[in-house]
């Protein structure tokens, strides 16, 4: 057989079973479930179980159709619609199991705000709290007066189009991700508020002081600034010297000691 004439067989013989692969998978029953929580979970306010439970209540009879039944759109669409997902992608492997891969939202803190109680994420959206997954993670508190919010769930702090978002939220929102970002300083402190004059204020997890940010301006200095000072002062005189560290001042440290 000539060479051509036989590269030609193989070919439509490689086609054919190909062919004949998709039609037999096609035609096959699902084999379950394949999900994967990106990211670090230890964050975020999904399982694993919690993604498979949410298909399998919106299509309970997923694992017993055929695989040509399942459109993997359906799902993805569903998934995007939950307020602890970020992205979704889903497909079908080969061996007939749904493939799920979810980019959670990463709550980076807890906020008390007009009688509402809610997360904020990482990429700025308002998060409803979870039942079943509590997160240990920094409180938020707002003293200044702010205008009512109608739609929490919809509040997107990182639409810079919205030039009406809460100010309040916005300055708690850019504190939380810095911490959460920068897991030395995020171990130390217990809680955020703004005050009555705007200014960031943070509450340690150790003593009894308040650490006024001010702004959100230059907070890789200010918190280079706090932790040398940390580091050289409070570590001589103790966490209780001082009433409050004040770091609004460029290139400053300013301490107000407590009244014995």
């Amino acid at each position: 057989m000539k060479r051509p004439v036989r590269n030609i067989l193989i070919a439509v013989l490689l086609i054919a079973v190909v062919i004949t692969f998709h039609t037999v998978r096609r035609n096959s029953t699902m084999r379950g479930l394949e999900t994967i929580i990106i990211e670090n979970q230890r964050d975020c306010l999904l399982s694993v179980a919690d993604v498979d439970s949410l298909i399998l209540t919106a299509f309970p009879s997923l694992t017993n159709e055929d695989i040509k039944k399942v459109h993997c759109g359906d799902v993805q669409k569903m998934l995007l619609q939950h307020p602890y997902v970020e992205e979704a992608s889903v497909e079908m492997t080969t061996g007939g199991k749904m493939k799920t891969e979810i980019t959670p939202a990463v709550p980076v803190v807890r906020l008390f705000y007009q009688n509402n109680e809610f997360y904020i994420s990482h990429s700025g959206k308002c998060l409803p709290l979870a039942a079943n997954h509590y997160r240990h993670i920094i409180v938020g508190n707002v003293d200044a007066n702010e205008p009512p919010l109608r739609n929490i769930s919809a509040l997107n702090l990182a639409d810079t189009s919205n030039h009406k978002q809460p100010k309040s939220l916005l300055k708690i929102w850019k504190m939380a991700s810095f911490l959460h970002d920068n897991k030395q300083y995020d171990d130390v402190f217990d809680q955020i508020c703004i005050d009555n004059a705007g200014d960031i204020c943070l509450v340690p997890k150790l003593g009894d002081m308040t650490v006024v940010v001010g702004d959100t301006n230059d907070l890789d200095k200010k918190f280079e600034n706090l932790w040398a000072f940390f580091e050289q002062g409070i570590s001589q005189t103790g966490w209780d010297t001082y009433s409050v560290i004040n770091l609004k001042y460029r290139d400053q440290v300013v301490c107000t000691k407590r009244n014995r």
